[in-house]
């Protein structure tokens, strides 16, 4: 019985999907039929708007618009039944089916070349443009602490060290709220990686080199002005941004300066305890973008200039294996931020009517 159940097993299965396969070619035979005579239908309408018989043009679209017509076909559709509508001045239903034709196209634009007037005044009546967008953002950044006040074991004066920036990661989401065609108000939230190294000369003999990685929240708030009416369009921005540290870990090396020899070197030190959690920044910067379906790429760089000490002053001593091993102590520093990203938004539309007031 096993031997006899097995082939036939194999001949079901092969029966079904030889069944669901002409089910298949059989589907999409009867689609291609109602597309084709939709298609025709579609014609058939322009020749019977082109001879005045408007009042047809609704009953003749409507079932291939519900089901038969390809996007580019309904938007056609939509535009022979509206003008249909305005023409025997019946204007709600005519607003009705605009609305209509947005949702199936928000970017939608009437030809002030060869459009009648009365769509173009009804194009006109209503608000179009995006609302807002959100997309995704990745990049890199380099940040550069600024010493303002030095701390030290040794005779500060004026020595506040030097520091070096290194290239790191950051990525997050942004979003774009639109005020007008050229305004918009921009915000991201961007999980930065950010890195830098410190070297000093301790007491004329003894060199310290300390490499800080940080992990930060950053919010950023810019106000946007855009220039350029085709795919290829060019803003600036300026604003301020809000910023949180995660993480904070350094590395800390103390060697004699002029034998590199008597080394003192430690495994990796968490450091966010020296640190205050947030951090206030201004933002100036600037970008491209390239309008793709119905978002745009984005191309820009911002520079964050820190407005607040990151070193937590009341901390700075709290350490005493970095401050006898290795005689750190924390300068008073902000930190600045050079930030390349690239990304992609998607537009969102809401079409409403424009209220206009009587004066």
């Amino acid at each position: 019985m096993k031997h006899l159940f097995i082939p036939s097993l194999t001949v079901f299965f092969v029966f079904v999907c030889m069944l669901h396969t002409n089910n298949l070619f059989a589907q999409k035979k009867a689609d291609s039929i109602i597309a084709n005579r939709c298609v025709e239908m579609l014609r058939e309408a322009e020749k019977t708007y082109e001879a005045g018989k408007i009042q047809d043009i609704e009953k003749m679209l409507i079932p291939c618009i519900e089901d038969g017509f390809s996007k580019f076909e309904k938007v056609q559709a939509y535009r022979l039944i509206i003008l249909s509508k305005l023409f025997n001045d019946e204007g709600e239903k005519a607003e009705a089916y605009f609305l209509k034709l947005l949702k199936v196209d928000p970017e939608y634009t009437v030809n002030p070349v060869t459009d009648p007037s009365e769509l173009i005044d009804l194009y006109n009546s209503y608000r179009t443009n995006p609302v807002f967008a959100i997309g995704l953002k990745a990049g890199m950044n380099q940040a550069t602490p600024n010493a303002y006040v030095p701390y030290g074991v040794y005779n500060t004066g004026g020595n506040n060290g030097s520091y070096k920036g290194y290239l790191n990661f950051q990525f997050g989401i942004c979003y774009d709220y639109y005020l007008s065609k050229k305004f918009s108000i921009g915000a991201d939230l961007l999980f930065s990686l950010k890195k830098f190294q410190y070297t000093n000369t301790l007491l004329g003999y003894s060199q310290l080199t300390s490499t800080e990685s940080q992990t930060w929240l950053d919010l950023p708030v810019v106000l946007k002005y855009t220039l350029g009416k085709k795919k290829l369009r060019y803003y600036a921005e300026a604003g301020g941004a809000a910023s949180m540290i995660l993480g904070s870990n350094s590395t800390f090396v103390r060697k004699d300066a002029s034998t590199q020899s008597n080394e003192a070197v430690g495994p990796s030190v968490s450091t966010l305890n020296l640190r205050n959690t947030f951090n206030y920044s201004l933002i100036a910067g600037a970008g491209i973008r390239y309008k793709a379906g119905y978002g745009y790429i984005v191309l820009d760089v911002k520079y964050m200039y820190g407005l607040s000490n990151v070193s937590n002053v009341h901390h700075k001593y709290i350490n005493n294996q970095l401050v006898y091993n290795y005689g750190y102590i924390d300068n008073n520093f902000t930190l600045n931020a050079l930030m390349f990203s690239v990304g992609y938004y998607r537009s969102f539309y809401k079409p409403k009517k424009i209220i206009k007031h009587e004066n």
